[in-house]
């Protein structure tokens, strides 16, 4: 029992002793070390080379195109003189004719005294291939100028070139401007047709001829 006591005493001083020892000094955490920042390597600036004007180009002027030019054409209603297939006087007949930029209305005329009409009693003196070159109307006076087949294919007397004067004076002097009308062959004067009538100065309306 002695030695238990002993032991026990023993035990307690050497952990007396171990208390009294003085505490053992630990050095302080150091803190975490920052990282080290890295600049990006610089590279030397550039300047921009200076930029040369460019020489003013010339304009180029616009182009205005001519409007596309559009034919026009128009119908009217004309007068028109056929003599009676008696020979005896000219008959005044209606006609529609078309009016467009290249036959005016005197052309277009005198062109449908050309065409056989339709009406039974009436007939044409033209020969087939009777032309009219222009029509031209300048204060008051018509100017026909029949292409030159005509000298050659009329074959009628006197009465036949009355009738077929007749009807181109008649039928133009119905357009309210024109007064008188004179004759040209390939465009040149003439003194008749066919030997009967007097073509060297212009005539006026033959009212005669439709009494």
């Amino acid at each position: 029992m002695k030695k238990i006591l002993m032991a026990a005493m023993l035990a307690l001083l050497m952990l007396t002793a171990g208390c009294d020892k003085p505490p053992v000094d630990t050095p302080p955490a150091e803190p975490p070390a920052k990282p080290v920042e890295t600049k990006p390597e610089s590279k030397p600036e550039v300047k921009p080379e200076p930029t040369k004007p460019e020489p003013d180009k010339p304009i180029k002027p616009v182009e205005n195109k001519p409007a596309r030019h559009e034919k026009t054409e128009q119908s009217m209603n004309v007068k028109v003189y056929y003599p009676d297939d008696s020979g005896m006087r000219l008959v005044e007949v209606e006609r529609e004719i078309i009016v467009d930029d290249s036959v005016d209305k005197y052309t277009a005329a005198v062109e449908a005294l050309l065409e056989v009409p339709d009406e039974e009693n009436l007939t044409t003196i033209f020969p087939k291939n009777t032309r009219f070159r222009k029509v031209t109307v300048k204060d008051g006076l018509a100017t026909v100028d029949i292409d030159g087949s005509i000298l050659k294919g009329f074959v009628g007397g006197s009465t036949g070139e009355e009738f077929l004067i007749g009807s181109i004076v008649d039928t133009l002097t119905n357009f309210p401007e024109v007064k008188r009308v004179k004759f040209l062959v390939d465009g040149q004067e003439i003194e008749t047709l066919s030997g009967h009538m007097d073509l060297s100065a212009p005539l006026e309306r033959m009212n005669s001829l439709t009494e």
